[in-house]
């Protein structure tokens, strides 16, 4: 077990507020489902005490490159989705849909309220080898919700990679990004583990949040997933980390102070958000948006 690590804002004088957060950094082996459940809730109940804790896109399933069988889809209400969502464990799981494709969906709930949040997966990946577009249909809703006193939204993997939904996110008031990954290594690790170095430092930077990554690791349906689990503080320092074997982490996120940052340098709160009626290309904007010239 990794040891905790204390964020490195500080709040000054007035009583801090924090959010007290583990990473559940798992290998999830596609199809065994119940096997994947078991070792979730062990490294949970490792934990100790936090407010959140969180396991990696498709924790629940595992990532096939071929359809979910029937039997393994889950309803969003599945007692043993709820029975972790209940415990303070976010979980990752192939959501079965009436209209035919399942969801990429996440599952949170908070201890206190028992509010739950759940989040489809926007962009699912339209290429080789994940062709999740063929997998999965896409959500719809970009969702915020407020969990131990923060304002959190959950971008699913593939979704960073498109910078408006982070951005909307934040503007929808989130304080901490919480993105569940499912990112092999590929042909080249290096370059993977790079650009999502760069996404998630431009993120809680620039959107002066935190940013709570959890990527799994192993090898699934022969693929080699690379783990590299962190938290970002909106510095952009790297809070608290994993290797790339199953293993857990706790961090400490610095309400208080996060929100004074966002006082001082309004940022978020100045961002000309008037301009996005207009700032497609008119040859992108629906047609019935578009104007005759």
């Amino acid at each position: 077990m990794a040891q905790h690590q204390q964020a490195g804002l500080t709040a000054g004088p007035e009583e801090a507020r924090t959010l007290r957060v583990g990473l559940l950094q798992t290998a999830p082996v596609f199809g065994a489902v119940e096997e994947n459940l078991t070792r979730i809730a062990e490294l949970h109940n490792g934990l100790g005490p936090v407010d959140l804790a969180i396991t990696p896109e498709q924790s629940v399933n595992g990532f096939g490159f071929t359809p979910y069988p029937e039997k393994d889809l889950f309803a969003a209400d599945d007692p043993r989705l709820v029975a972790l969502a209940s415990a303070g464990v976010g979980v990752g799981f192939a959501e079965k849909s009436a209209s035919g494709l399942p969801w990429n969906s996440y599952l949170l709930a908070d201890q206190v309220t028992g509010t739950r949040h759940l989040q489809r997966k926007l962009q699912p990946v339209a290429y080789a080898p994940w062709n999740e577009h063929l997998l999965f249909q896409p959500g719809e809703e970009l969702r915020t919700a407020d969990f131990g006193g923060a304002r959190i939204a959950t971008p699913i993997c593939n979704d960073m990679w498109y910078p408006m939904i982070p951005w909307l996110a934040a503007q929808g008031g989130a304080e901490v990004l919480v993105v569940p990954v499912a990112s092999l290594e590929g042909s080249d690790p290096a370059r993977i583990r790079r650009t999502w170095e760069v996404i998630l430092e431009h993120a809680a930077v620039l959107l002066q949040c935190y940013v709570v990554f959890v990527n799994r690791c192993g090898t699934d349906e022969g693929a080699r997933f690379w783990g590299g689990s962190r938290v970002l503080g909106p510095d952009g320092s790297v809070l608290a980390q994993l290797g790339d074997k199953q293993d857990a982490v706790v961090a400490e996120l610095d309400l208080t102070a996060l929100r004074r940052l966002r006082a001082e340098v309004p940022r978020l709160a100045d961002s000309r958000t008037d301009l996005l009626a207009g700032a497609l290309p008119s040859d992108r904007r629906p047609e019935s948006e578009q104007l005759d010239v």
